[in-house]
C-alpha cells in the first residue's frame, strides 16, 4: 500500500490539506476518541495543530459568542472535527477516490513571525454545521456522504438523531438536482450488532422511497478502525486494486441487506476474494 499521508479537501472552497498521519495510525488513534482517552485525545490534537498553543500560533482561533462554558467546548469541538478528517482520510484510501472533501469550516492562516508561512495556510477550525454533510465524496455515478459522530457513548436520542440527519442531507443533495444514487454511511460509537440499534435503524428505512436512490448504512468506530487496520496490514496489496465500480458493488450488497448490511465485513470478504484470484477481479 502506498502510505503516503492523503491530502483530502476541506471546507466550502474545496482547499486541499494534508493529514500529517496515515492510515494505519489514523485507524488506531480511532480508539482514542472511542474510549474517549483524555491524554491520548491531547496527543491527537497537538499532531492535528488544533491544540490550544498550535491554534494561537496560527490564528486559528474560534469566535464564541458566548461565555466560558463554550469555550470549554473546545475539546468537544477538536473531538468531532478529528473524527471527521479522519474519516475523509481513511476512506480516501478505499478507493483512491479524485477527492475526498470534509464539509469542515476552515481558517487561513499565516504563523505569526514565521517566513516559511508567508504565503499562509489552510487549516480545520471547526467541525462541518448542521446544513451539510460531514464528508462528501461525488463518484459521478454515485455519491457516498459520511455522517459521522464523535460523542462518547452517545443515546438513542443521539441516533435516531444522526440518522434522521444523514436523510435530511442526502435529501438536500438530491433537491439540489443530483439524481445519481446517493449512500449514507454513519459512522459513531452504536454498532448493529445490536438489536435496538437495528430497530432504530429499520424505522428509518421505512421512510425512504425506492425512488428516492438513497441508501442508509452504519457501523461503529471500532469497527470503522478495525477495517482500517486490516485494509493497512491484511490487504495492503488488494485495497490498491479497488475501483469506483468495485466499491458501488460492496455499498449494494451491504444495503441490499438492510440493517444486516455491514459494509466493514463485506469489503472484507471482497478484499479476500482479490486475494484468491490471480488477476484481482471481483467479476
Amino acid at each position: 500500500m502506498d502510505n503516503k499521508n492523503k491530502t483530502i479537501s476541506i471546507g466550502e472552497n474545496k482547499e486541499p490539506y494534508e493529514l500529517p498521519l496515515n492510515l494505519l495510525q489514523m485507524s488506531i488513534y480511532l480508539e482514542y476518541i472511542r474510549s474517549n482517552a483524555g491524554r491520548e485525545l491531547n496527543y491527537i490534537f497537538d499532531i492535528l495543530g488544533l491544540d490550544a498553543p498550535s491554534r494561537k500560533k496560527y490564528g486559528n482561533t474560534i469566535d464564541f459568542k458566548t461565555n466560558v462554558n463554550e469555550r470549554r467546548n473546545l475539546r468537544s469541538i477538536n473531538k468531532g472535527l478529528t473524527m471527521e478528517l479522519f474519516a475523509s482520510g481513511m476512506f480516501g484510501y478505499i478507493d483512491h477516490p479524485a477527492e475526498v472533501n470534509a464539509n469542515c469550516l476552515v481558517s487561513h492562516c499565516q504563523s505569526q513571525g514565521s517566513i516559511d508561512d508567508m504565503f499562509g495556510l489552510v487549516l480545520p477550525c471547526i467541525f462541518a454545521q448542521g446544513n451539510v454533510p460531514d464528508v462528501e465524496i461525488d463518484y459521478e455515478d454515485f455519491m457516498v456522504i459520511l455522517e459521522v459522530s464523535a460523542k462518547y457513548q452517545p443515546s438513542l436520542r443521539d441516533y435516531k438523531k444522526q440518522l434522521n440527519g444523514a436523510l435530511k442531507h442526502a435529501r438536500l443533495i438530491r433537491e439540489a438536482g443530483y439524481d445519481e444514487p446517493v449512500y449514507c454511511l454513519l459512522i459513531n460509537e452504536r454498532s448493529l450488532d445490536h438489536v435496538v440499534n437495528k430497530e432504530t435503524m429499520k424505522e428509518l428505512l421505512k421512510d425512504i422511497k425506492s425512488t428516492e436512490q438513497i441508501y442508509l448504512a452504519a457501523m461503529s468506530i471500532e469497527e470503522f478502525a478495525t477495517l482500517g487496520k486490516e485494509m493497512a496490514n491484511s490487504y495492503e496489496d488488494d485495497i490498491s486494486k479497488i475501483n469506483s465500480d468495485e466499491l458501488h458493488a460492496v455499498l449494494k450488497a451491504t444495503v441490499k441487506k438492510g440493517i444486516y448490511g455491514k459494509f466493514d465485513e463485506i469489503l472484507v470478504e471482497r478484499l479476500d476474494a482479490v486475494k484468491g484470484q490471480p488477476n484481482g477481479s471481483w467479476f
